[in-house]
């Protein structure tokens, strides 16, 4: 199987780190059977991770935290959806629509795209839902 490459504009995404300005993107894929999709994907994730013992040694007080956050490149350049929606079915365009500063700005920009494209009532998105709110199983 081909790995697909991200298209945005009218090119595609290089592979290079994106800056850490950028938090992420609004994707839509096209998929073999003419279906599409659309979602959000962040460039960044954020974990906890647990302090060295050198770490909890320099702590000023038993009180502070024993983790620490760290941010890491999430695995996007292979990403496809984690809609249960999708099985097994082939993608074959993967298309960035907008990238986005913060998560917040990138919720509303999923949720705008999902909206103006109508994915609950058109038959070619596979979305069945807007932001854990909208269900197109629900909307009467």
């Amino acid at each position: 199987m081909v790995k697909l490459k991200w298209q945005y504009g009218s090119g595609e995404v290089s592979n290079k780190t994106p800056p850490q300005s950028v938090y992420g993107f609004v994707y839509e894929l096209m998929l073999k059977d003419g279906k599409r999709y659309i979602g959000k994907k962040a460039f960044w994730g954020t974990t906890k991770k647990p302090l060295t013992q050198k770490e909890m040694e320099d702590r000023p007080s038993k009180r502070h935290r024993s983790w620490k956050s760290v941010t890491k490149e999430s695995k996007w350049r292979d990403y496809t959806s984690s809609s249960k929606l999708f099985g097994s079915r082939e993608v074959v365009e993967k298309r960035i629509l907008m990238v986005a500063k913060s998560k917040r700005h990138l919720t509303y920009l999923e949720t705008k795209f999902m909206f103006q494209e109508d994915v609950l009532e058109n038959e070619i998105y596979l979305n069945d839902n807007i932001g854990g709110r909208f269900f197109a199983d629900k909307l009467i």
